[in-house]
């Protein structure tokens, strides 16, 4: 695949399912706006100097149709793979992605308006200046009012391009995002019934990305979740075991340590492994930790669906697995068949 024109840049992802991804799913949407669109294919936006041989697509193609495939398909999703080769690609991309933003119900201000404020806007600079520089920033992001819609921007897509692991990782993870926002208000705050607190939104997604990388031959599972105890594997240092000898009063709840430089530990590392012990400890079936307990968050909220779905109070949850994270290597990897 030839890198592709700006102005041309639309990629449906459609077809080429990987041989090990699970069966098609029937899950109905429940976003608390109701506005997901559930038959919205996803499109990727690729700069100049990216993808010549089509690698970099093939990649990321690869987990994402893994993750639609699992958790049903939710948009409209868009994709931007950015890299610092051309200027003028980088910034037509981000006009169309200013495009997908306009309100078609607003008179005023105008679509042209709109686009032009969501150019101008500081963070949208930045993050130009980011991409243009080669840094590697980025994440997913998500609007909160009409329209809405989802996105995977990649500021740095080179190194991803020469990653194909990291590339189709990185897919599977922020996809498992998409649909944890889909049934939850974030315009709550996490702590909040109808929001998602941090450690299930990046604890549930480190463990999903790494367990379908697993099943696509593509990492150890077991040796990641080891790792993850030793030395932080892909995501931080120090890893849970230094962290743990270090800070004995830490909480999953406390959503005040994205302020304090420890959201890595607790929220991805220690988050990946609550919800090893939901699915290998208490024995709850993988795909009602991973998605099936999402959808009665929006009608009960997150507490009531949990207790309901895991059969103990997110308080007792809390209590059983801090006792069990703090016993050794050898003791909590038994946990796996």
């Amino acid at each position: 695949m030839k890198t592709i024109a700006p102005i041309a840049i639309a990629l449906l992802v459609v077809g080429c399912v990987e041989k090990n991804s699970p069966q098609p799913q029937e899950d109905t949407p429940a976003d608390p706006n109701g506005e997901v669109n559930a038959t919205a294919e996803p499109v990727l936006f690729v700069a100049n100097g990216l993808n010549a041989d089509g690698s970099l697509v093939k990649n990321y193609h690869r987990g994402l149709q893994y993750a639609i495939d699992y958790f049903g398909n939710y948009g409209p999703y868009y994709v931007y793979l950015l890299g610092p080769d051309s200027e003028q690609s980088v910034r037509e991309i981000y006009r169309q992605r200013a495009m997908t933003r306009i309100n078609p119900g607003s008179r005023f201000p105008t679509a042209e308006e709109q686009v032009e404020k969501f150019l101008n806007l500081p963070n949208v600079a930045a993050e130009i200046k980011s991409v243009l520089s080669g840094k590697a920033e980025g994440g997913l992001t998500w609007t909160q009012e009409s329209p809405i819609l989802y996105e995977d921007v990649t500021t740095n897509a080179k190194g991803r391009e020469k990653d194909p692991v990291e590339n189709t990782w990185g897919a599977l993870h922020e996809y498992h995002h998409v649909f944890q926002m889909a049934h939850c208000d974030t315009k709550q705050e996490r702590t909040s019934e109808k929001n998602i607190n941090s450690w299930m939104a990046e604890g549930m997604a480190t463990y999903s990305s790494a367990k379908f990388m697993d099943n696509l031959g593509l990492v150890d599972f077991q040796d990641y979740m080891l790792e993850l105890r030793k030395s932080g594997a892909n995501i931080a240092r120090p890893g849970i075991n230094e962290f743990l000898i270090a800070t004995q009063d830490w909480q999953l709840d406390n959503e005040s340590y994205w302020d304090q430089g420890r959201s890595a530990q607790v929220y991805y590392m220690l988050g990946a492994w609550a919800t090893a012990y939901l699915i290998h400890v208490q024995n709850i079936d993988e795909s009602v930790v991973l998605k099936k307990w999402y959808h009665d968050i929006p009608q009960i909220g997150k507490s009531a669906a949990f207790e309901k779905h895991m059969g103990l109070s997110l308080a007792e949850f809390y209590q059983k697995f801090d006792t069990f994270i703090r016993q050794t290597d050898d003791e909590i990897m038994v946990i796996f068949p």
